[in-house]
């Protein structure tokens, strides 16, 4: 399992990552104190943070499990939010 260090470098690297994964963002959203969850439609999925109540929540990405740039973008503001990022 990756680390938080080596998830966030992925994620912010200058030009946005094309292969961050679902999974990864789950490891990823687990370490910054997330709870993932099921909601909206069929696809939906979600995660909430355990201190602020925050929610981030799209649809997840289908038929690849790699993340879409604008879910990408969604995931860096969260994280800005809720203060795992300094950009």
């Amino acid at each position: 399992m990756s680390s938080k260090k080596s998830l966030l470098s992925k994620l912010l690297s200058k030009l946005l990552p094309t292969n961050f994964t679902i999974r990864e963002l789950d490891s990823l959203m687990g370490k910054c104190g997330c709870n993932k969850f099921s909601g909206g439609r069929g696809s939906g999925v979600g995660y909430v943070h355990d201190v602020t109540k925050r929610i981030l929540q799209f649809d997840e990405p289908h038929p690849g499990k790699e993340l879409y740039r604008y879910q990408i973008k969604m995931v860096i503001k969260f994280l800005e939010e809720i203060g795992e990022i300094d950009i």
